[in-house]
């Protein structure tokens, strides 16, 4: 555990450093890299199919793979804006007290969302003791859609903290923002949702593609590290 802790750490301080040393393109390009990544190694073990016993993703051949090769071709085309297109229209302020509190409602909102999720997806052992009835299906869709609207929210609140700019610093809150989301690993929230999904049977019983629906949460996160990377100065036109 101490040694997986410290790779998650080491992990982390990397990459928020490569935002505000000067690689956002690189950094940013490993993230969608890794999310596209992600998202087809689980539609390549959905296809292959298993058992219950597997430990890992246990009963996942009831569930559709190509909702997953499907994000990660979106993924894909993410990296190709990457490349191919600039900013036209960079929005900067000058950096106030607000957009330190945009911060702020971000990362709260990304915390928000995940308790959210476990609450209505993964209800207690006294329940689950309980039985199941119809409308935990219903639970299981609301969580899973306020969730969305949670991160989509905190995702905006992330990109109006990064128009903050000074004459000296024009990128000041963009690499700020940029270090601090991948040093607090938010950028993996969509894939630990996803897997959490898919990993509890009784949410794949309730609602089999709540696990696909959760990991289009990556599409809001890909937009921000996208259209903040492109803002830069040094990608600038």
């Amino acid at each position: 555990m101490i040694v997986r802790i410290f790779i998650v750490t080491f992990a982390s301080v990397g990459a928020g450093l490569s935002y505000l040393t000067g690689f956002g393109k690189l950094m940013t390009l490993i993230l969608l890299g890794f999310a596209s990544l992600a998202s087809a190694i689980i539609g390549v073990m959905l296809t292959a199919g298993g058992d219950s016993t597997r430990m890992m993703l246990p009963g996942y051949e009831k569930i559709a793979a190509w909702p997953y090769f499907f994000m990660a071709l979106i993924m894909i085309g993410m990296v190709a804006v990457l490349f191919f297109y600039r900013s036209r229209q960079v929005v900067s302020e000058p950096v106030e007290r607000r957009h330190f509190k945009y911060l702020i409602w971000g990362g709260l909102g990304f915390l928000g969302s995940l308790l959210l999720a476990g609450y209505c997806c993964f209800p207690a052992v006294e329940k689950q003791a309980g039985g199941w009835d119809s409308s935990h299906a219903w639970q299981v869709v609301s969580g899973t859609l306020v969730y969305l609207a949670g991160i989509w929210g905190s995702c905006y609140s992330f990109y109006l903290a990064s128009r903050g700019s000074s004459e000296e610093n024009p990128d000041m809150m963009r690499r700020f923002v940029l270090a601090s989301f991948t040093f607090l690993q938010l950028d993996k929230l969509p894939l630990l949702i996803t897997y959490l999904l898919i990993y509890s049977p009784e949410s794949i019983e309730a609602f089999s593609y709540a696990g696909a629906l959760a990991l289009t949460s990556y599409i809001p996160v890909g937009l921000l590290l996208l259209k903040i990377t492109l803002d830069l100065r040094e990608n600038a036109p």
